[in-house]
Parts: C-alpha cells; structure tokens; sequence
C-alpha cells in the first residue's frame, strides 16, 4: 500500500513541473528564448537631457565648438565638460591632478619680509615728502631731478634692500617643493594655426603700444590722458578678441593634455 502511495506522489510530482516547465522554457522565473530586453540608460547621462555617447577628448573638442558657436551657453559646456571628464577619469582615460602642494613660509623668513617691507615703506615715505617739498607748481623735469637725487642719496639702503630680497628669494626657492616637468604637447595643425594667428595679433597690439609711450613721453598731463584714453577706446575691440581667442585655445589644449602631475595652465 506504502508503495503505491509512493508511486502517485511521484508521478503528480513530474506532471507539476513538466507544467511549470511548458509555461517557462528556461526555468523557474527565467526568460523566454527571443525575448528582448530593455536597454539600459547609457552611464553618462549628460545634465542637458543627452546621452554622453562617445567618453572622448574629441567630445569636449565638439563640447568647446558648440559653446563658441552659441548653441549652448558657458554654463552648459562647463557642466557637461565635467561630466565627460568625470567619465573619462571612471574609465581610466584620464588620470586626476595632483598639484604640487605650497610650501608654507618659516617664521624666519615671515619676519625678514616684513622688514624688507617696512624699509621699502620708509624708503617710499621719505621720496614722497621729499617731492611734495617742492610744491604743485613743480614741473616734470623738477621732480624727475629731485627723486634721481633722492636714490642717488640713498643707494647705500635701496642696494642693501636689493641683497636682502636677493637672498630670501634664494631660501624660498631653496625650501619650494620639486615642480614636475611640464608636459610634452604635440599641438595639432588647426591648433599651431590659432595659436600662431593670436601671437601675430599680440605683436600688432605691442608695437601701438610702444608707439603710444612714445608719444605719452613729450606729453602733458591732460594730452597723456587724451591718448590713453584713444587707445583704450581704439583697441577695445581687438583686446578682447585676443582675449577670447586665448582663452578658447587654452581650454583645447587643456582639453587634449591632461597629466597625473599637473596642468598646462597651472604652471
């Protein structure tokens, strides 16, 4: 009777899981041969609503492109730069700084800058007095006389105030922490060019310059003033392209070089 009991329970056994088994071909809570599954979200979900599809320094490159062009704004490009670069760093394209860390002044050189200082201030107090002496109605050449005179009176203290500063000088580099060596950058063609097309704007910018502190030389107050005031107003333009341009490359090139020791732009 046992027996026969026994044999029933086994075979209600097997027909329950030959059930369970037509229901779900691949095992208990498995999945279906063919069925597809939903993809999943990419990992670097930008904060503009886009995927990061390519971790690379070509998309910081496109990035740059589109913040210049005014698709996005500086806030935008900054927020996804980050982003691709926090991704870059997850997937061991690109290692974090490290900056040198500052070496801290002793005490002993805190107190002998402080009076190096205080000569430099006794030293400018005295010129001062000594030029205010000769009135308002003293002509340039008066007080260009009276303060050669007052530092050929007093070279003894300036050449001493120069040793001073010569030789702390040499104790702080001395006590400074090594500086890795900068990075080797090998610039692309297209970036060789921006930087050789904004050093050419520099050496226009620095001859009107100079040819503008010629003629403030022979000037009055009120005619340096005048011109001062030309050039600024003249050259306002070309500054801040200069400015806008150096910045731009400087982000690319930061964009391309990236050291475990240190940045381009921090040197």
């Amino acid at each position: 009777m046992n027996k026969i009991a026994i044999s029933i329970f086994l075979t209600a056994t097997l027909l329950c899981c030959n059930a369970f088994a037509q229901k779900d071909p691949a095992g208990f809570g498995g999945e279906k041969p063919g069925a597809s599954r939903p993809e999943a979200k990419p990992d670097g979900a930008s904060d503009l609503g886009k995927p990061v599809e390519r971790i690379s320094k070509d998309a910081i490159k496109e990035t740059l492109e589109a913040a210049k062009a005014g698709k996005i704004t500086r806030k935008e490009a900054k927020s996804k730069i980050d982003e691709i670069r926090k991704g870059m760093k997850e997937k061991g394209e690109m290692k974090d700084v490290k900056r040198p860390e500052k070496s801290e002044l002793s005490d002993n050189a805190k107190s002998v800058l402080d009076a190096i200082k205080e000569k430099q201030d006794t030293l400018h107090s005295e010129l001062k007095k000594n030029l205010a002496e000769l009135g308002n109605d003293a002509t340039k050449e008066k007080v260009k006389e009276a303060a050669q005179a007052f530092k050929e009176a007093n070279k003894e203290r300036f050449d001493a105030i120069k040793a001073e500063h010569e030789a702390i000088r040499e104790q702080l580099k001395a006590a400074r922490p090594a500086r890795p060596d900068r990075p080797k950058i090998e610039l692309s063609e297209e970036l060789k060019a921006k930087v050789e097309d904004i050093k050419s704007k520099r050496d226009e910018l620095q001859e009107v310059k100079k040819a503008l502190h010629a003629n403030l030389k022979d000037s009055t107050v009120e005619e340096r003033e005048v011109l001062i005031a030309e050039f600024k107003e003249t050259n306002k333009a070309k500054h801040q392209e200069i400015k806008e341009k150096t910045k731009a490359v400087k982000e690319e090139i930061r964009a391309q070089v990236e050291t475990e020791a240190i940045r381009t732009s921090d040197q």
